[in-house]
């Protein structure tokens, strides 16, 4: 039994990249193509403000009608009569008492059409007519309204000739660029899911919202923009960890992940994750509250494309990827696999493509497939992901100091990572040593320390050792053209291990009773690094910052200044000789200081360098 609806005119918006469903619904639906021949209009939006712009731009100029019945947030469903007419046709009639027992519902007799002023417009969203479709009958339409509007002016929207238009606005910079987009349809993730294979429309992008008046004003009215915004590199301004848009920011950073673990080739976006995490970066230094994509379009790092999802985010309160990835049963099997230590985004998808969706599946299905480290990183996965406070961060810190200085006297110590950029909880305790004689600290982590921290039980298991320094004689990393030369994240000698607090309150308690009683305490992710005295502030400064403020730090040091930086030290591109710019520097933190100094940088507190 088909269902009649009134006559619809379907907005476009949401559906700039899905063309194929647009047609699809204009099929089903009795739509019509003049908004005055409307009875209804229906769009996939969220704000009334959005809702009465677009009507505008079609025509309709409207003012908000006050409904007592928008106070309505649930009711039954409605009972309707169903009775055939002359013609043998279905026709839903709502009968007296629940039309009374619901004032949201209208008879399609009474909704009025657009084509008189005076008359009320509703603009619904289109879950209305898919739920209805589902339900097999009419629902109320207050739980979907979301404009009601009475109208005031109906014109046609005025045509402007290319000879007529002045200088481009913000608008039709973002829609010259979304024009510029490739043209071709989205590409899809592939799945496997237990053998069966599936195929999912990529999210779409984020639709272009025309320039209202509103933002025209605030456009000649936006905030200075501070100077040192006007920086390339995010190593030449403050980036902070609390700022006026973190909310908008968290959004982008969801996207930036999904991208990441997905793989560029395979999303087939025109903006790379980093292209994300710059934006992110960007909008880290910027110290006012965004009201405008005006505003985003001057930042530098944030083009069309983030100003249009601001757009997006500030009109509806979402953004429609972020939706999409978060409900996505493949994004959240990437996002659990790639938690496991040692495991990256090639081998999450790897994982994935076997059919695995959990770490259950892992353990299951290919446990023994797993190297040494990743088995570890599943078995303490739960306890990884527990966020570490800064007392023990600064507990196990000082543990390890202890154990150095016991071995042999005179080391310093800098806890870095998120814990120096100020923040309240860590993931991984990032703790680099050093000591003014570099015989000493030469092969000291695996021969001498690593031992003793094991053999007080607080190190249980060593994920991952490296002595790459020491092999090379504690000598900077040459350039990559070098035959000596390497990349990695990095070169210094390092032991990622597993730690554990060795003490525990009851524990003279527990042994007394059992002499082989567990040490209950969390395990906890310690990444232990011993830098050379000489380099030790390139150290400390190449493990503080963010992501991007790292990878800035070295594109800057490169493009600027024909040098090569990274924790090990700085040389020279063009000749290979190591560039000694920490000379004088009494502790770790003055050497650190040289170094900004030396690389022309105006010095910034680690609490500045919040770019992630």
């Amino acid at each position: 039994m088909a269902l009649r609806f009134p006559h619809i005119y379907l907005l476009k918006v949401g559906f700039e990249r899905r063309l194929e469903e647009l047609r699809d619904l204009e099929k089903k639906i009795d739509v019509v193509f003049d908004i005055t021949e409307a009875q209804l209009v229906l769009g996939k939006l969220k704000s009334d403000r959005r809702a009465e712009s677009d009507l505008r731009h079609l025509g309709l100029k409207t003012e908000n009608v006050v409904n007592n019945d928008n106070q309505i947030t649930s009711h039954a469903r409605k009972r309707r009569k169903v009775t055939k007419n002359g013609d043998d046709k279905d026709v839903i009639n709502l009968d007296s008492k629940t039309e009374s027992e619901h004032p949201d519902s209208v008879s399609i007799a009474q909704l009025p059409t657009a084509s008189k002023i005076g008359n009320t417009i509703k603009v619904l969203r289109l879950a209305w007519y898919i739920d209805s479709v589902e339900s097999g009958e009419l629902l109320p339409m207050n739980d979907y309204l979301v404009y009601e509007g009475k109208i005031t002016e109906i014109q046609k929207p005025p045509k402007v000739s290319p000879i007529e238009r002045k200088q481009d606005s913000p608008a039709e910079i973002l829609a010259r660029a979304k024009a510029d987009e490739p043209s071709s349809p989205p590409k899809t993730f592939h799945r496997q899911k237990r053998g069966v294979a599936e195929t999912k429309t990529r999210p779409s992008q984020p639709h272009l919202l025309q320039e209202t008046t509103e933002d025209h004003e605030y456009a000649a009215n936006m905030p200075p923009l501070p100077e040192y915004m006007k920086a390339r590199y995010c190593c030449q301004r403050p980036c902070f960890s609390q700022t006026p848009n973190d909310a908008f920011i968290a959004q982008l950073r969801i996207i930036g992940k999904a991208r990441t673990l997905a793989g560029e080739a395979e999303v087939g976006h025109a903006h790379a994750p980093k292209a994300y995490n710059a934006a992110v970066a960007a909008l880290a230094s910027y110290p006012h509250p965004l009201k405008s994509y005006q505003e985003v379009l001057r930042i530098p790092g944030c083009g069309p494309t983030m100003a249009r999802l601001f757009q997006e985010w500030e009109e509806t309160g979402s953004i429609q990827q972020v939706e999409e990835f978060e409900n996505d049963e493949r994004f959240r099997a990437l996002d659990i696999f790639s938690g496991i230590f040692d495991v990256g985004p090639e081998v999450a998808k790897r994982f994935y493509s076997k059919g695995w969706r959990d770490l259950d599946d892992v353990v299951n299905f290919g446990w023994k497939s797993l190297t040494k480290e990743q088995q570890k990183g599943v078995k303490f996965y739960d306890e990884f992901a527990e966020r570490i406070p800064r007392t023990e961060v600064e507990e196990l810190a000082n543990h390890v100091l202890d154990h150095a200085n016991k071995i042999h006297p005179g080391w310093q110590m800098a806890i870095c990572g998120g814990y120096r950029r100020g923040k309240s909880d860590s993931g991984d305790v990032d703790v680099i040593l050093s000591h003014p004689d570099e015989s000493v600290t030469n092969f000291f982590l695996d021969e001498k320390l690593l031992h003793s921290l094991e053999a007080d039980g607080s190190v249980t298991h060593t994920l991952r050792l490296s002595t790459r320094t020491s092999e090379r004689g504690q000598e900077t990393l040459p350039p990559r053209n070098s035959r000596t030369g390497g990349r990695g994240f990095d070169t210094l000698d390092h032991a990622f291990v597993v730690m554990q607090k060795p003490t525990w309150p009851t524990q003279t308690e527990d042994l007394a009773l059992n002499p082989e009683a567990k040490n209950p305490n969390t395990h906890r992710r310690v990444d232990l690094i011993v830098s050379p005295w000489k380099t030790a502030g390139c150290a400390v400064m190449g493990w503080t910052g963010g992501t991007m403020f790292e990878r800035d730090l070295r594109k800057y040091t490169r493009d600027e200044l024909g040098w090569k930086f990274d924790s090990s030290g700085i040389r020279d591109l063009k000749t290979g000789s190591w560039i000694n710019l920490e000379e004088g520097g009494e502790d770790m933190l003055a050497k650190e200081k040289l170094v900004f100094q030396g690389l022309k940088l105006e010095w910034r507190e680690p609490t500045e360098r919040c770019t992630d």
